[in-house]
């Protein structure tokens, strides 16, 4: 009995120290982003609480490259072909998400902001 009631309050004790982040208990939140001609049709950000998951489903009519700042993630997104970003949004602020490389609208030399992923503090 001693034994059962030192490894419940061991149990209790760690999950109190080290509960289990909010993210990983939930289901993620998914955002669907379609680009055409370039541009993000519909809303250009997402708002979340630093300890979300977020995954940004990408649909795109030409292939693109992006990469999403601050947490230094890319997906290469291809027409008829969705692409995600997994995110557990640890770090507070504004994100750009950017189109990278030879599918740049300025010729592949330079970076243009698509999408924004804001992240809040609990």
């Amino acid at each position: 009995m001693k034994v059962l009631l030192c490894s419940l309050a061991i149990v209790i004790l760690t999950m109190t120290l080290f509960p289990t982040p909010p993210a990983l208990a939930e289901n993620p939140k998914t955002v669907d982003i379609t680009i055409r001609n370039g541009q993000v049709v519909g809303k250009k950000s997402v708002r979340v609480t630093r300890g979300d998951t977020v995954v940004l489903r990408w649909r795109s009519d030409q292939p693109l490259e992006l990469h999403l700042h601050g947490y230094d993630l890319t997906a290469t997104v291809k027409p008829g072909t969705p692409a995600e970003m997994k995110i557990v949004a640890r770090a507070t602020g504004r994100f750009p998400v950017e189109v990278h490389g030879e599918s740049s609208t300025s010729g592949g030399h330079g970076h243009k902001a698509l999408f924004h992923l804001e992240v809040y503090p609990d």
